[in-house]
């Protein structure tokens, strides 16, 4: 295995080519738009969609209008889009057509349990976030 580091946009252009070809992508995600999910240098696998995969609550690797690639938690879905938040955003989300969602991160039955709690408490969980993100800066 060769271990590179590359800008995010490279990564995930490369992981799309992958995932549009069958094969599974192991990466280390950057940023706190995750927690207190992933941190940042988490690693996580990304492997291409499955029927039945785009529900809420799944991780997606997903693109926006503007070529910005995400990896951040369904939100919400409808015929023609998904919309993604990411765990450790208060607000923001992306509306993504579902045809830009490229792959999905296999999550633990325990790890979508603690998530869907997680998204119900969007109004609360400032002050959790606060704490998590200065405790993942030291």
């Amino acid at each position: 295995m060769t271990k590179r580091t590359l800008s995010n946009r490279i990564l995930f252009e490369e992981a799309r080519k992958e995932l549009a070809e069958g094969r599974s992508v192991t990466l280390s995600v950057q940023g706190q738009s995750m927690l207190p999910f992933f941190q940042s240098g988490s690693r996580i696998t990304l492997r291409p969609l499955r029927d039945g995969d785009l529900r809420r609550g799944n991780v997606v690797l997903g693109e926006t209008d503007n070529g910005h690639f995400v990896v951040h938690r369904i939100y919400r879905i409808d015929e023609e889009t998904v919309t993604l938040l990411g765990e450790g955003n208060l607000v923001g989300i992306e509306t993504i057509p579902r045809n830009r969602i490229y792959g999905i991160v296999d999550c633990g039955v325990l790890h979508r349990w603690a998530a869907l709690i997680w998204m119900r408490m969007r109004p609360l969980r400032r002050y959790p976030l606060a704490v998590l993100r200065r405790i993942c800066r030291k």
